[in-house]
């Protein structure tokens, strides 16, 4: 796994990068910061942010023309957030909060403030802070610049004076009536290293440099332009606080413009979705200032900026509560230093890879990549542990093997231009849909229809088992070479997307698209306005003609159709995706609950899956087959899912049907302890249903006991406890003979070998 460039992929994740109220402010006021802790009612530790960012908070804090309020997101009919009234209650309100300081200590380097205006203070303030030994020159007898011009019922004389009298009492000495011409500055060069001058009247005969507000005296920095006719006070403040950064550079012959490009107001990169966002209207202070009651009632408006669109769509980051930069981080670190453990397996084993975190980010992060990625580079350092998909791989081989796999051409032909690959899950759930699917292609279709029962490798694809799957996809290759390279059309659409993935050279189209091209069987019933939700399968998420083509068929049989939040491109996963069916149960039913909060309406869907594991949850759920081919619409919608072991054997039976009925040929092969009779309690077959023990599984076990009298007996109760191996598994099954069958009281399963003495 190339590490570097999954780190890379980090600074793609947009979401903690600052808002646009925050990118606006010229000085980059943690704007959200602070009004979080006004939501909470915490107004000192609001004060102690704003003051990280803005100097004179006392004073700025109740004059700033706050230009972020015209950008903020929720900037609609005029219900900004009152950011600056919220700012006032601040500095009311919070200004009691005790703020530690660390003392720097001086260096031997002086600077020279020409002008107290707002931005020269600024400058003293700051470079006061970094250890300079600062001196401010003012022609008036007070400084504060157009402070002092603001009426007194906005700002109290007395505020501006305290501000000063703290920049006196920080070793900053303010020199009154000293009007600085350039004479006089020329003899102040050599006392001092650099210059700032704020004075408007000399601005205007310097030519600044707007990035570094650098003059063409080399010692002399200053507002030039931007501060002349300036009206802005935070403006005022950006350029003191610019300039404090060149001239501490320009002191420590560092880089005057390296590393500035977002030094005063700049546009966020931050992407933020409201429309679901009730914005109610912004709240106006009776008195002219928030109380503290209306303070806290207006930050709860504030929407906390964020983009976090793929933790608000995908159930399994707000479970491991991670967004992509942080789930990237912990694969790294699992991969680098823990080198797999079960925490990070099991969060990575979650994910079920369905994508629609890839859909909705604005740059395109698909995490669901990185997971697969993530589980190829577990398989090859054997830190996945076998039984994690031993289910489904064990499914997969049964489903590729003697037991379901067939390879045929139409009945009578010895070519097929097309070939029907049905997939093993509709085969499992809805075989005679299969049968009656396969009759119509071979009657709508000419040059013949094959018939390819079988696994397109998905259960190795998503367990991270790359050498597995490719080994499948060459097979699948094989095989359709000999049957002259067809046309495949599919029903599932992992298969769909699988095989246009992997097999470039083979075309491909969906069952779906050819019943919407060659029209409806006869004989199926309308809905009569029925309204419907389809659920589109999240590996179809780019197929718009299978999603429109579904969407066709329906409208054709006189369904309504509602779309349901998630939808096409942006769908959600059943559940079953990734395997996660299998990893984590618990989290797969969550999977699917999440999924079917988004509709009221009953759903549609053409997975087969997709439909069984939501109406385990008891969501009236349609196949489109249902619909072409079901009679009874309201019973098929709830019908009974069929159990593990029912899917294996269903795949059975449907290989046996095809062949005698097609082909005439007769199917032989059968399971050594099929016809052993076990009887279950339905407490028990739902334990091992939930555990995924087959039929099959308990039948062998017992099988072999009554064969070898490999077992234990328990001669209190008369039961009978046996074990078997297959593979990495073993298999424990309790039970009682009873005549000819025999009675299951328990089974279990884990991975263990018990040898005999």
């Amino acid at each position: 796994m190339d590490l570097e460039k999954l780190l890379s992929m980090q600074k793609l994740c947009i979401n903690d990068n600052p808002a646009t109220c925050v990118t606006e402010c010229p000085i980059h006021v943690d704007v959200k910061g602070f009004i979080c802790e006004i939501r909470k009612g915490n107004f000192e530790e609001a004060y102690r942010i704003l003051s990280k960012r803005m100097p004179f908070i006392n004073v700025i804090g109740l004059v700033c023309d706050h230009p972020c309020e015209n950008l903020c997101v929720t900037n609609i009919n005029g219900n900004a957030i009152s950011i600056h009234e919220l700012e006032k209650a601040v500095t009311i309100y919070g200004s009691m909060a005790k703020i530690k300081t660390l003392p720097i200590p001086k260096i031997d380097k002086k600077i020279a403030i020409i002008g107290g205006g707002i931005s020269g203070i600024t400058c003293a303030y700051d470079l006061n802070k970094k250890g300079y030994s600062v001196d401010i020159y003012e022609k008036e007898n007070e400084i504060g610049g157009s402070f002092l011009k603001m009426p007194e019922i906005i700002l109290n004389p007395k505020l501006i004076k305290e501000e000063v009298t703290k920049l006196e009492e920080q070793g900053i000495e303010i020199k009154l009536n000293q009007e600085i011409t350039p004479e006089k500055l020329k003899d102040l060069t050599l006392e001092y290293d650099a210059f700032f001058i704020g004075s408007g009247e000399w601005n205007e005969k310097f030519n600044v440099n707007e990035v570094t507000m650098q003059t063409e005296i080399e010692k002399v920095f200053a507002g030039g332009r931007i501060v002349s006719g300036c009206e802005s006070v935070i403006q005022s403040v950006q350029t003191g606080r610019c300039a404090a950064v060149s001239i501490d550079r320009f002191v420590y012959k560092k880089s005057l413009t390296a590393l500035r490009s977002k030094e005063g107001a700049y546009k966020s990169i931050l992407k933020v979705d409201i429309k679901n966002e009730e914005i109610s209207p912004r709240i106006k202070p009776e008195n002219g200032t928030f109380t503290k009651e209306e303070a806290i009632n207006e930050a709860l408006r504030c929407v906390q900026c964020e983009c976090h669109k793929c933790v608000k769509a995908c159930v399994h980051l707000q479970k491991v509560k991670l967004d992509p930069k942080a789930y990237i981080r912990t694969i790294n670190q699992n991969e680098r230093i823990i080198l797999g453990d079960h925490y990070a397996n099991k969060t990575i084993n979650s994910c079920t890879e369905c994508g629609l975190c890839g859909a909705v980010c604005p740059t395109s992060i698909n995490m669901a990549d990185i997971i697969n990625e993530t589980r190829i580079s577990m398989v090859s350092r054997n830190k996945m542990p076998l039984s994690t998909h031993d289910f489904a791989l064990k499914d997969m081989e049964f489903t590729n093997s003697k037991y379901f796999e067939l390879i045929k051409h139409q009945p009578g032909m010895n070519n097929s231009k097309y070939v029907f690959y049905p997939g093993c899950q509709l085969s499992a759930s809805y075989s005679e849909y299969v049968i009656k699917s396969y009759n119509y292609l071979m009657e709508k279709l000419d040059g013949g229809v094959g018939l390819y029962l079988g696994c397109c490798g998905a259960p190795a694809k998503w367990a991270g088992r790359q050498e597995q799957y490719d080994s499948s996809i060459e097979k699948i290759k094989s095989n359709l070479e000999k049957l002259g390279n067809p046309i495949v059309i599919t029903a599932c659409s992992t298969c769909f997307s699988n095989f246009g993935e992997s097999l470039k050279n083979i075309r491909i189209k969906s069952l779906w698209e050819v019943f919407d091209e060659k029209g409806i069987p006869l004989g199926a019933k309308p809905g009569n306005g029925k309204t419907l939700a389809v659920h589109d399968a999240c590996t179809t998420r780019n197929e718009k003609g299978i999603q429109e083509s579904i969407r066709n068929i329906a409208k054709r049989l006189h369904y309504e159709i509602k779309e349901p939040e998630f939808t096409k491109e942006n769908t959600k996963c059943c559940g079953y995706g990734g395997l996660v069916y299998y990893t984590n149960k618990e989290f797969s039913r969550e999977v699917t609950q999440d999924r079917i909060k988004d509709s009221e309406n009953d759903f549609l869907a053409y997975c087969a899956m997709c439909r069984d594991l939501f109406v385990l949850k008891g969501k009236k759920t349609y196949h489109i087959l249902d619909l072409i081919y079901g009679s009874g619409k309201e019973e098929i919608s709830d019908m009974k899912v069929p159990t593990l072991s029912d899917r294996r054997a269903n795949r059975f039976k449907l290989k046996k049907e095809l062949l005698d009925n097609l082909w005439g040929e007769k199917m032989e092969i059968k399971d050594e302890y099929n016809d052993l009779k076990i009887v279950f309690g339905q407490e028990l077959r739902d334990k091992i249903e939930d555990e995924l023990i087959l039929e099959g599984d308990i039948k062998r076990v017992i099988g072999y006991a009554e064969r070898t009298n490999d077992s234990f007996y328990n001669p209190e109760n008369g039961h009978i406890l046996a074990w078997k191996r297959f593979v990495n598994i073993t298999f424990w099954v309790e039970y009682q003979k009873v005549n000819d069958s025999f009675n299951i009281i328990n089974a279990y399963s884990h991975r263990m070998e018990v040898k005999g003495v």
